[in-house]
């Protein structure tokens, strides 16, 4: 009987220690896996914070330019309209 626990040892030593490395190359590339999803996700969760943060800018910028004044404005400064009988000045860029 001694000697069939002997036997037993290294054979559970062994399955054991075998046991624990197929864990470890199952658990190691899932653990790496979740580090780096980690990472990504803080990144885009600052991104996510700038684009909000643009949106909100952008969106108190159209509120600001839907009154008739800035309509007006607008379309005289980029668009060259004029109201009917006024009169409208061309300034002539001389290239010499």
């Amino acid at each position: 009987m001694i000697t069939m626990n002997r036997r037993k040892k290294p054979f559970r030593l062994f399955i054991t220690g075998l046991l624990a490395v197929v864990l470890l190359l199952g658990i190691v590339p899932r653990a790496k896996s979740i580090v780096e999803l980690s990472s990504q996700k803080k990144i885009l969760q600052q991104e996510k914070a700038r684009l909000e943060q643009i949106n909100a800018e952008r969106s108190q910028l159209a509120e600001s330019l839907d009154t008739p004044q800035a309509i007006e404005r607008i379309a005289r400064e980029k668009l060259g309209m004029v109201k009917s009988g006024e009169r409208t000045i061309v300034k002539v860029v001389n290239h010499k």
